[in-house]
Formats: C-alpha cells, structure tokens, sequence
C-alpha cells in the first residue's frame, strides 16, 4: 500500500501539492469560528460539588448581582480618600454607565473600605457569556476608559473580576504561544542544521508543517463544532508542540531512509518511492498509537481533557498524512539538491560511536538494562511526593 501511495505521489508530485494548497485554502476559509473558553469551570463534569453549588445558586436567585468586572479605586499618595475623591468615583461609575459597552449590563458603586482607603464600581456582564473573549474585550474597553476618566485627579483606577482575569489570561497566553513557538522553531532549524549542514532541509519541515497546522486547527474547528465540544485556548500552545514535534520526526524517518536509498544508487524518484514503501509502515504504526492514546481522553470526566483528545488525535493524523504525500512530493520535486551545499549524504558514515555503544549493550544486556532501570527509578521518586 505504501509503495503505491509512494509513486502515486512521486508520479504527480505538483498535482500532490496543488491538492493540499485548494484543500488548505478552502478549510480554512470555511472553518467555523470557535470562541476561546477561559472560564475553567465549564469543563468541571456537572458532579462536582462546586458546579452543583452554582447551578442550585443560579435557580434560587436568578436575579442576584455578580459583578463580572471590578474598579478599584485608591489615591495615588495611597492615603484616604476625600471628599472630592469620592465625587470623583460616582463621576466615573456614571460615566462607564453611560458608554454603553458590549457585554456590559449595569454599572454601580460598591460599598469603600472600612479605612476609606478604597472605593468600588461593580460592573455586571452577560452571565452566558463569562469567560468568553467577548466579556475579555469588554474587559479591555472598560480598563481603558477607567484609566481615561481618572486622568486630572488623584485616584488610580484598576480593574478586577472574572472579566479582567480573562482578559489578561488572553494576553497571557498569546504571550506563551508566541514564546513556545519561537522555542519550537528555533530548536528545530537549529537540530536540523547540525544533523543535515543543509539550509534547505533546515526550513523546508517548518513551512510544510506550517501548512499542516492550518488545515489541523480548521479541522479541529470543524470537529469540536460537529462534536458540540469546549474550546479552550491552551490546547493551542499543545497543538504547536505536537504538530511540528510529530512533524519532525516523520520528516527525519522519511529524510534518513531518502538519503540512505541514494547512497545506494537508487536514482532520486524512485529513492523517495522506496524511502516511503520501508517508512509508511513504521510512521503509520507510529502514529495510529499516538492517536489512539489521545482518542483515549475523550473517557475522562473533564471536559478539557475531552477536548484536548480529539483535537491532538487529529493534528496527529492530518500530519501523519502530510507525511506520506505532501513531504515526498516537496523532496522529490526539489530532489538530491536538498542536501544543497553539504556534500556528507553522498557517502556512508561509519557510526563508530554508536556501532561500540551497540556491541557493549549486546556483550552486556543484564548490566545495561540494570543500569538504565535503576536511572529510571531514581528519575520517577519525584514523584513519590504528588499528593
């Protein structure tokens, strides 16, 4: 089987890469929009105590004020607040009133502190919507003009609450995703030079799984909307690790077994058929457990995890695809001069140091599984200590 998809995808490789290209533009562009769910407590099972507790709240007082948003209010100096200062805070309450922002349902002074040192304005949100990006935005606008209408007086506006928090876990987490992926592809081109001393193998893994995550991420959409699942933003930095993780090593399976046939003197198109007839299979066992590991998830009782199972199992399978078609083709299309300038693929390198590392484990076997087992043990006492 994996032969035929091999010359299939060598016979044709432009067809190949046209197919991903229209496949790529038209899920992406079709993906329904998934809102982002910071609100943790969405993805408790309803058995939990707390999720209980807040449902019998809910039904008993419908109408109970809980505000989404806080501004706290203090002096600058950080000494009592006056007279003025307090008028100065029924003008702000009124004004944010007065705005009318997106989300935002009533806005009214809370009760200052014992030591009239701090003053409140409580501001209610649309309760369907708590821990959506829609109250994070409301969030924004609201810190904004907080701080705007405090200017020319001695107060320094904050803002808290549910609402606030969402919105600085947004910017906490894009923050994080930028860095993961920075860390991703920096680790990546780097191994990859060292491995190849070639500049084009370096960047070439980077684009294609690029393009592959596009298509996962809408696919993920597109299931997590079929499957009415809960979307959360973390999954997004996961995902960045296990596409281009997973991505690199079916790149360097497929690389290795390529240069090996041309060492050979297989002739460059059909080196790539034989490269993916002797590695399909081991990418394809390999992956189908991966995804049968985190289809294992969607078994857990919290909804996060159930989210995160079919989300992973499918960047897994759209890469393991990937793989077996969009990256032959590329290779086979720009051939031998992938390895551009390094001329090292052209002859076989004598692996003394792992050939004396094999023949030591195999004069050996007793003492180097007793070793490596007692590494094992001494690294897994951490966690004697979880609780």
């Amino acid at each position: 089987m994996f032969r035929r998809i091999g010359n299939a995808v060598v016979r044709h490789p432009v067809w190949t890469i046209v197919a991903w290209l229209i496949a790529a533009v038209a899920i992406v562009a079709t993906a329904p929009s998934l809102p982002s769910n910071s609100d943790e407590s969405s993805f408790l099972p309803k058995s939990y105590e707390s999720i209980k507790a807040a449902d019998l709240q809910a039904k008993a007082f419908p109408s109970a004020f809980t505000p989404s948003a806080i501004v706290l209010y203090q002096r600058t100096d950080g000494g009592k607040l006056t007279a003025t200062d307090q008028q100065d805070v029924a003008r702000i309450t009124s004004e944010l009133g007065k705005k009318h922002i997106d989300q935002v349902q009533k806005v009214v002074p809370g009760q200052p502190s014992k030591d009239g040192r701090y003053a409140l304005t409580l501001v209610q949100m649309d309760s369907k919507n708590a821990g959506q990006p829609k109250q994070a935005d409301a969030a924004k606008v609201l810190r904004e003009d907080a701080k705007e209408l405090a200017k020319g007086t001695h107060l320094d506006a904050k803002l808290g609450g549910s609402a606030a928090q969402a919105l600085d876990q947004q910017d906490s987490s894009q923050r994080g995703q930028a860095l993961i992926g920075i860390g991703t592809f920096a680790i990546i081109l780097v191994t990859l030079l060292i491995i190849f001393r070639a500049p084009i193998l370096a960047v070439l893994p980077l684009i294609l799984i690029g393009l592959v995550s596009a298509v996962a991420n809408g696919l993920i959409a597109y299931a997590t909307k079929l499957f009415d699942l809960q979307a959360n933003s973390s999954i997004s930095s996961i995902l960045i690790v296990v596409l281009f993780g997973v991505g690199t090593d079916y790149f360097l399976f497929l690389m290795f077994r390529y240069r090996e046939r041309l060492r050979a003197g297989d002739e460059p198109k059909q080196a790539m058929v034989n490269a993916v007839d002797r590695v399909g299979e081991a990418i394809a066992s390999a992956a189908g457990a991966v995804i049968i590991a985190f289809l294992a998830l969607v078994l857990s009782t919290l909804g996060f995890l159930k989210q995160m199972g079919p989300a992973l199992a499918i960047a897994v399978a759209a890469t393991l695809i990937a793989g077996l078609t969009l990256i032959p083709a590329v290779v086979s299309l720009i051939g031998p001069k992938v390895f551009w300038p390094s001329k090292s693929w052209q002859r076989e390198p004598d692996n003394a140091r792992f050939a004396a590392l094999g023949r030591g484990v195999q004069r050996r076997p007793a003492l180097t599984a007793a070793v490596s087992g007692l590494v094992l043990v001494a690294l897994s006492l951490g966690t004697l200590g979880y609780k």
